[in-house]
């Protein structure tokens, strides 16, 4: 349907305008949304608004096609782009976003947050919303460095529609406010180190807060957020069963399952991994699954996604296991091989998100179409 035959067909009809919100915010397509606001200045305004951004994705969210997640790295085979898969369709190529679409100089995806991607390449930062084509420049401050970035986040705050960009040093962070367009930097009152050999860019937004696994001076794990009301990080308990200091399962890693914040835990004497799952809103856990007979050497394990009633697991770099919630038995298993490069994947949304403050611009023309091969 054209422009034209759509504010025809809207101009002549006589549909409430709270049933044209839920129809729009039902659309999968961005592509769509975006031209749909050439229809009207109602309809400009209305999907523009805020609380429709957020329905849309919440919807997109809930679709059964949420299982689209986008390889971190540009390098090696797929030094030319962004590689996507789909868990759903059990597609381990279902297309990349070309090189040419890509913000100049960026190689690797740090986290994400409601659609909106942190790249990086060195020491310069980007904000980048592929769905939409906007990219935000981040200016990053020397004076923050210290030896290295333990860890990165971002983190939409829904009460202020502030997104927040986290830097995790060994002893201190740094916030940026793309609203207020600057920098504040905290003392972490403690050390802080990645697990050995999981690397950085583990921050999960889910639930309204971003979530890491660190470890601190004695080694011990500890699961932390950063609350973007107070901006503080601070850190949560995990399940009671899991906090014995001798306890054989050891935290691995963390996962949003539709919308729950997860943790993994692995128990390699006995070959056992658990997922247990955090109440929405509460700090209660509850014991998801359990996998006996479970070889897990790959220290990025991690569960990715739900499909139907399967949870994928990430069982080495580019092997994924699709386990049956229903039943821990080993046969009521799928193996997907996934070639190229997938130590970290990150989630890949169809979101009209992304911040509104100094800095913000469409990409260039030439980079106006995303290329899909």
């Amino acid at each position: 349907m054209t422009t034209e035959s759509v504010k025809k067909s809207s101009s002549s009809s006589n549909i409430p305008p709270e049933i044209i919100e839920i129809i729009l915010s039902k659309l999968s397509s961005v592509k769509s949304l975006l031209r749909f606001k050439t229809v009207s200045k109602s309809w400009n305004t209305l999907i523009s608004d805020p609380l429709f951004i957020q329905n849309h994705l919440q919807s997109s969210n809930n679709s059964p096609n949420n299982n689209r997640f986008i390889s971190s790295y540009t390098r090696g085979s797929d030094s030319r782009g962004f590689p996507l898969d789909d868990f759903e369709v059990r597609k381990s190529d279902a297309g990349k976003i070309s090189g040419e679409n890509i913000p100049n100089g960026y190689n690797s995806i740090l986290c994400e947050c409601n659609g909106v991607l942190l790249l990086g390449n060195h020491v310069k930062y980007a904000l980048w919303n592929p769905s939409i084509r906007c990219e935000m420049f981040l200016i990053y401050e020397y004076e923050f460095k210290e030896v290295y970035i333990v860890d990165y986040g971002i983190c939409y705050d829904q009460i202020t529609g502030d997104f927040k960009v986290v830097f995790i040093f060994e002893t201190k962070y740094a916030i940026y406010s793309c609203n207020n367009n600057s920098w504040t930097k905290k003392n972490l009152g403690t050390s802080y180190h990645t697990i050995g050999g999981t690397g950085s860019g583990l921050g999960i937004f889910v639930d309204g807060a971003t979530y890491w696994i660190l470890s601190d001076d004695t080694i011990s794990t500890h699961l932390v957020y950063f609350d973007p009301r107070t901006d503080e990080i601070k850190r949560l308990q995990k399940p009671e069963q899991r906090q014995s200091d001798d306890d054989k399962f050891q935290l691995m890693n963390i996962a949003s399952l539709r919308g729950r914040l997860c943790l993994y835990f692995y128990n390699k004497e006995e070959r056992i991994a658990q997922i247990w799952m955090k109440e929405k809103g509460i700090d209660k856990w509850k014991e998801f699954i359990t996998f006996h007979n479970f070889e897990a050497p790959y220290k990025l394990s991690r569960p990715i996604c739900l499909v139907e009633n399967k949870v994928v697991i990430q069982k080495e770099e580019n092997i994924f296991v699709y386990y049956n919630t229903s039943t821990d038995k080993s046969v009521n298993k799928e193996f997907v091989h996934i070639y190229g490069d997938r130590r970290k994947l990150v989630p890949y949304r169809n979101s009209l998100y992304f911040p509104t403050g100094v800095g913000t611009k469409k990409i260039k023309a030439r980079q106006s179409r995303l290329r899909f091969t």
